[in-house]
């Protein structure tokens, strides 16, 4: 019987991983990636719209991408992979600046309290050391940026974003998701952008022609390309794992037809999905500390909210950042800035991110409820929509970002320790690790998981941990 791979999930860190392995000239297996929805990317997927193209809320394949994943990715798209300069902005304090951050502007724009408070905040920790405990995310900002610029932006942000006090979220939250968390990051991040000083990459960024999900696109065409199958709207029910034999049976169905189970045996299986979702399929059920810890590591979701407008462009700005609370959303951006693509003309679109958690009132708020919110809310930004909206709709999504509360690392342990039991079961990707990760992260994993996988496809654990160790060094490019 010829083996089977499967793989859970067809994101970034599904594909990829399906790629390489497909790829690879030491085993004949099929393999194939099962998908709930009916399209590949995942969160970074794109759709099109009169015309225009659509991401998930904001993104980008940054610089710091691993010179072979990114020629990889070129190689796939070719000249669709375009290299465009970042021109975003932020507001702070009723004002807009640059962002990445523009030394000049921090000082022409900004109270000149709020600059003489970092310039203290500064002072004060050359002269006194703070040999304290830290047992959060606020304390470790506190510590390396001050009060002025944790009051101002970075607590009021991480109270929007991950809907928790900066008191209750994990230092590791931190060390992963804030890369300028002291004032001396945010210094060489400001003269990373200068002439003479400039950083290779610094305020680039690479975009598909035709959206971000084009990278995910591509892929997908890869691995059909090499033999591999991807099955979408198929939704895995349940994995059966047999202890005595190194296979497992999982079961699964069309979104439709959930009641009809079809089978399907795999030598080894991948899964990118949420881990929390994973520990819940496995059939004879996990312990209760398992289920317990699946039912309370918990994710962030956002609520995206769309406009096509009657202009050829909003602002001439790609995104712009909100951290203050008295606005609802966290980011907006404006696709056709991304690329850089003028057409079509006549129109263009925006995207408004609300974080929020699945089930709260902005979860179920009526669409034409947000809609009118966030309008007046645009107009309380001094961004007001001027032109005729052609349309609007809004899209959920129920995993974005995972939650580093305070107890989450026992919690994901619990689990991932369990899951690591089965010699023929890894998980991995930002929803198998719970990591806040870049795409180039995700992908940069589902690379080293194929390089663990020996031959006789039996794993190769120790590897795995030292490259598990290695993602914990990520830290989120903005």
């Amino acid at each position: 019987m010829k083996r089977s791979i499967v793989i859970l999930g067809a994101g970034p860190a599904g594909l990829a991983l399906a790629v390489q392995l497909l790829r690879r000239k030491d085993f004949d297996a099929d393999v194939t990636i099962f998908e709930k929805k009916s399209e590949v990317g995942g969160l970074t997927a794109s759709f099109e719209d009169n015309g225009l193209y659509f991401d998930h809320g904001s993104h980008r394949l940054h610089p710091a991408t691993d010179p072979e994943i990114l020629k990889d990715i070129s190689d796939l798209l070719g000249p669709d992979l375009l290299i465009r300069p970042r021109n975003g902005r932020i507001r702070l304090l009723g004002s807009f600046v640059k962002f990445p951050l523009n030394p000049l502007e921090l000082l022409l724009r900004l109270p000149l309290s709020f600059t003489v408070g970092i310039g203290k905040d500064s002072l004060k920790k050359l002269f006194l050391q703070n040999n304290q405990v830290k047992n959060s995310f606020a304390d470790i900002l506190l510590d390396g940026l001050g009060k002025t610029i944790c009051k101002d932006f970075y607590f009021p942000y991480a109270r929007k974003l991950w809907g928790l006090d900066p008191e209750q979220i994990s230092v590791i939250q931190a060390q992963r998701r804030v890369s300028a968390n002291t004032v001396g990051k945010i210094i060489r991040k400001i003269l990373s952008i200068i002439p003479g000083f400039r950083v290779r990459g610094a305020g680039k960024f690479y975009y598909p022609r035709k959206g971000y999900g084009q990278i995910s696109n591509a892929m997908s065409l890869e691995v059909k390309r090499l033999g591999g199958r991807i099955l979408l709207s198929n939704t895995v029910n349940k994995i059966h794992v047999y202890h005595r034999e190194s296979h497992h049976t999982i079961y699964y169905s069309a979104n439709k037809s959930k009641s009809d189970y079809k089978e399907q045996r795999a030598d080894f299986l991948f899964s990118t999905i949420p881990v929390t979702i994973l520990a819940r399929m496995i059939k004879p059920e996990p312990p209760k500390e398992v289920l317990d810890a699946s039912e309370n590591l918990k994710y962030r979701s956002m609520v995206l909210v769309y406009f096509i407008i009657e202009t050829d462009q909003f602002t001439k700005f790609d995104a712009h950042y909100f951290p203050e609370e008295n606005v609802m959303f966290s980011r907006l951006s404006e696709p056709k800035n991304y690329s850089g693509i003028k057409e079509p003309h006549g129109t263009t679109g925006i995207c408004v991110e609300i974080p929020c958690q699945a089930g709260d009132p902005i979860w179920s708020s009526s669409e034409s409820e947000i809609v009118a919110k966030v309008l007046d809310q645009l107009t309380t930004v001094d961004l007001p929509i001027q032109f005729p909206i052609k349309k609007s709709f809004i899209r959920h999504v129920r995993y974005v970002y995972p939650l580093y509360d305070l107890d989450f690392e026992s919690r994901f342990n619990a689990i991932d320790n369990y899951i690591s039991k089965f010699p023929c079961l890894v998980s991995l990707g930002r929803q198998g690790l719970f990591a806040h990760d870049n795409t180039h992260h995700t992908i940069k994993m589902a690379y080293n998981a194929s390089e663990c996988l020996r031959s006789d496809l039996s794993w190769d654990s120790k590897l795995w941990e030292l490259y598990r160790s290695q993602f914990n060094e990520h830290v989120v490019e903005d």
